[in-house]
């Protein structure tokens, strides 16, 4: 019995053709490389049961014999036909169950300023009207930050297409600041949106191929004040858990004399707040006087002070790194550093020609930055490298320039991962729904789909907190995948590319598999084997298998190379290791 060893070395590669990763994994989903061995991911629970975005506050009326309901908002609630909308926490009302109200709708008309329709799956029984609740206009969220209070609770600020929510002591907040502009979302499909000569002229076009011009927010904490700017917005604002009665600010407020215009904000070590293309100067860096970030004035008695970058480029984003801040302009980056009275800080230029292609795919893992550049990918550790990656093609082929700004990173430590997640389809996919993962302990990598706005490493909270393109929260690697929210059918799968398991014109016969798998009730895995007697010839099934505590399974098909898929159960986790054919040697296929 000649025993062959097939498993694949750790990660997926999706450059080049499959027959040249031959004896590799080229695909998969749900799936990462640990120690060099193919894991599920975990899987993840609801932080937040309904989206978050826009809040107002409401009533319902109900009418006698209709499933309408009149909503009826506090303020002008600037929505229309079609937009969806999500009520939370109205009891029931008029002979509408709570349930039936507390739904997401499509508002089906709009009477005034502060009335809406909508249509619900029950009945009125009378003519009522509930006490006041939240209603909610979901928002993509775009960015995310979190830290302790003096207090020792725990605070989650996200940063959506149209505010700002906050997460303290159990409660949700909308603290967007009077004012705000939101996310400059290009959607557009009137004449001229498309390319020349598509469709006909001055009819509206069916889809848009103009840049999504997604901005970014930075976030900070100013001892336990929350700080952010918005780079479509240029504020600089403060929002304070404990505004001096023991209760939080009921929104944010613009930084009395901090600049306006700006890209990003950030907190030095030193405990100057810094501001990032302030004053709408594309080079300009500004900071406030130590301990004083209402002080922006330089004088011989501050520290308050400015200076431009050296290079031609715009100052975009800036990241902390070590004793440095690390900004990164549309050329490359700059280190800025504490130098002390008169100049307190100093910049020079530390790299160029690797910008990043989005400030959101930024990724700081502690000892080293990364992100991901025009048509590579970058790391940061005191010098600027390329890193060369397994899977460069699968997302540079796909990425879209349209639509390449919704890009974004994130680290996930408990694993050595580094995330990041980009759009591909159509013009108009403008969000997320795939992503790759590099582990750069091992140096392998990884794929996959998932619907994803932003992340958050875990630190503050345990786990790792991420939104979806619709609003909603969720908790990752809680738990194993079964009822994840939105994962539907979906099983975690990895393919190898052609394994060859005959020399030369011979054949080969596979008579048993043996697997080898960590997993705590069998079958842990299923394996589905195909086959070909050549590169290009016609691909035969030889179906799935499935293993039991003989540890072995008997099988009876032929092939010079096979294609194996190693798919995994979403009820409990498996780890995949060196699996085997038995191998018989048979005569030549002509």
């Amino acid at each position: 019995m000649a025993l062959l060893p097939i498993t694949p070395p750790a990660g997926i590669i999706k450059n080049g053709t499959d027959y040249a990763n031959k004896g590799r994994w080229v695909d998969g989903d749900l799936v990462r490389f640990e120690n060099g061995y193919l894991k599920p991911l975990g899987g993840w629970t609801y932080f937040r049961e309904k989206p978050i975005g826009t809040f107002f506050v409401g009533t319902v009326t109900t009418a006698s014999s209709s499933a309408n309901i009149t909503i009826t908002t506090t303020v002008a609630h600037g929505l229309a036909v079609g937009n969806t909308i999500v009520l939370e926490g109205f009891a029931a009302t008029g002979g509408i169950t709570a349930t039936e109200i507390n739904e997401t709708f499509t508002i089906a008309s709009v009477p005034s300023t502060t009335t809406f329709t909508v249509a619900t799956a029950g009945s009125g029984t009378s003519a009522a009207t509930s006490s006041s609740s939240r209603v909610i206009q979901p928002a993509t969220p775009i960015g995310m930050y979190s830290y302790k209070a003096n207090n020792g609770e725990e605070i989650l600020a996200i940063g959506t297409r149209s505010g700002v929510n906050v997460f303290y002591n159990d409660v949700w907040y909308d603290i967007t600041p009077a004012g705000f502009s939101g996310d400059d979302v290009i959607t557009s499909t009137g004449y001229g949106a498309y390319h020349y000569g598509v469709e006909d002229y001055g009819d509206e076009r069916s889809t848009s191929a103009l840049n999504f011009d997604t901005k970014s927010f930075s976030f900070d904490n100013w001892g336990e004040h929350l700080v952010f700017c918005f780079a479509g917005d240029g504020k600089i604002y403060q929002w304070r858990p404990d505004a001096g009665s023991g209760s939080p600010d009921t929104i944010a407020t613009a930084i009395t004399n901090a600049p306006t215009g700006c890209q990003a904000v950030i907190v030095s070590n030193e405990r100057h707040l810094i501001a990032i293309g302030a004053g709408g100067d594309p080079r300009k860096i500004a900071w406030s006087e130590r301990e004083n970030n209402t002080n922006w004035t330089a004088s011989a008695i501050n520290s308050a002070g400015d200076l431009q970058i050296p290079t031609g480029g715009k100052a975009n984003y800036a990241v902390k790194y070590k004793n440095d801040i690390i900004i990164f302009t549309d050329v490359g980056i700059n280190k800025l550093s504490y130098v002390g009275n008169p100049f307190v800080y100093g910049i020079q230029d530390a790299g160029t020609n690797c910008k990043a292609i989005s400030s959101r795919s930024i990724v700081s893992s502690g000892d080293f930055l990364s992100w991901i550049s025009e048509n590579s990918f970058f790391t940061y550790n005191g010098i600027v490298k390329e890193l060369k990656s397994d899977v460069h093609d699968y997302i540079f082929d796909n990425l879209q320039q349209n639509t390449q700004q919704s890009t974004f990173g994130a680290h996930n430590i408990d694993y050595n991962e580094i995330w990041w997640f980009f759009p591909v389809g159509d013009v108009d996919q403008l969000s997320p729904n795939k992503y790759i993962i590099w582990n750069y302990l091992d140096n392998s990598w990884s794929i996959g789909s998932l619907n994803r706005s932003s992340w958050i490493d875990q630190g503050v909270f345990n786990n790792p907190i991420a939104c979806d393109v619709d609003g909603y929260v969720y908790e990752h690697d809680k738990r194993t995948l079964f009822n994840s929210p939105g994962i539907g059918s979906r099983k975690p799968f990895c393919t190898t590319g052609p394994l060859e398991i005959s020399n030369g014109d011979r054949v080969a016969q596979v008579n048993q598999i043996l697997p080898d798998e960590e997993t705590t009730t069998l079958p842990g895995v299923t394996l589905n084997f195909s086959g070909k007697f050549t590169p290009l010839g016609a691909t035969t099934d030889f179906g799935s298998f499935t293993f039991e505590s003989d540890g072995y399974i008997d099988a009876r098909f032929s092939a010079r190379q096979v294609q194996m898929k190693v798919e995994g159960s979403l009820t409990q986790d498996f780890q995949v290791g060196n699996i085997r054919l038995d191998v018989k040697a048979r005569g030549r296929r002509w």
